[in-house]
């Protein structure tokens, strides 16, 4: 898979909306950014204050810019976890056969 030619540009804070995951306050924010004239928005998750009308920095692939690098963090991570905890599910479902459990 090819790496990504990441550019950046201004963006900015569009819409905001809270959640609570685990009792801890986290952002959802819909921002937008331009890429040779054309429109685009994303979506980050993030735990720092942010208002809407604030500017942020947008990374984005250069061959792609529907893709930011805020995007491919998050994808990143939810594979690194998936990997985790297939890993996790099978380890325990060794240890139950191996212990006579599972029968």
């Amino acid at each position: 898979m090819a790496t990504a030619d990441w550019k950046q540009t201004d963006g900015k804070v569009v819409k905001i909306e809270s959640i609570y995951p685990r009792g801890r306050r986290q952002l959802i924010v819909t921002f937008s950014y331009e890429v040779d004239g054309k429109l685009y928005a994303g979506e980050l998750y993030t735990f720092k204050s942010m208002h809407e009308g604030d500017s942020i920095d947008v990374k984005y692939d250069a061959s792609n810019p529907e893709l930011t690098e805020f995007k491919a963090k998050y994808r990143r991570t939810w594979r690194i976890w998936w990997f985790v905890m297939v890993i996790v599910a099978g380890a325990f479902l060794v240890v139950l056969w191996v212990t006579g459990a599972w029968h």
